[in-house]
C-alpha cells in the first residue's frame, strides 16, 4: 500500500531516493553546441557533471553540488517530457527553461572566452550498463542565439 500525505511528501527531501539502483537501463544525457561565426559549429559535446576531488571537499563541495543538481534538472526534464501531452508544448516548461540555461552556462564554460553566437542543445537516452551503443535522441532545442529570458 502506498501511504500519501502533504507532511511526508515535505520529509521526503530527508530521505535519500534509491530508485537508481532498480533498473540500469537508458539515462538522459545533455548535449550542447555552439555557433562560433555565421556557419562554423562546434561537435556536439556531452555535459558530464564531474568535479575533482580534494580532502576539504568532504566538507563544502559546492561545485561539485551544483552539477548535480544541473544532472537532477536533466533528469526531471527527461520525466517531464514523458508525462507531456500531444498538445502540450514543451519550451513552456520551466524545466526546460531552466536546462536552456544549464546548457548555455556549460558550453561558455566548456569554450573558455569564445564568442558564441548562438547554441543548441539536445536530450538524449543513453544506455547505462548495458552494452547497447544506440542512443535515443528526445529533444533537439531551436537554434537559440542568447540567454535574455531566463535569469
Amino acid at each position: 500500500n502506498e501511504i500519501s500525505s502533504p507532511w511526508l511528501f515535505l520529509l521526503r527531501a530527508f530521505f535519500p531516493s534509491w530508485r537508481f539502483f532498480d533498473a540500469p537501463g537508458y539515462q538522459p544525457r545533455l548535449f550542447v553546441r555552439a555557433q562560433l561565426t555565421s556557419t562554423l559549429w562546434t561537435e556536439w559535446v556531452m555535459f558530464i557533471p564531474r568535479a575533482s576531488f580534494k580532502f576539504a571537499d568532504l566538507f563544502h563541495n559546492p561545485i561539485n553540488n551544483l552539477r548535480m543538481t544541473e544532472q537532477t534538472l536533466i533528469d526531471h526534464l527527461s520525466l517531464d517530457i514523458q508525462t507531456l501531452t500531444n498538445t502540450g508544448d514543451v519550451r513552456t516548461l520551466v524545466s526546460y527553461l531552466l536546462v536552456e540555461k544549464v546548457a548555455y552556462q556549460f558550453i561558455q564554460r566548456h569554450l573558455s572566452g569564445a564568442q558564441i553566437n548562438a547554441y543548441q542543445f539536445e536530450l538524449r537516452m543513453l544506455p547505462g550498463l548495458e552494452n547497447d551503443p544506440s542512443d535515443s535522441t528526445i529533444l533537439v532545442s531551436p537554434i537559440i542565439k542568447g540567454m535574455s529570458h531566463v535569469s
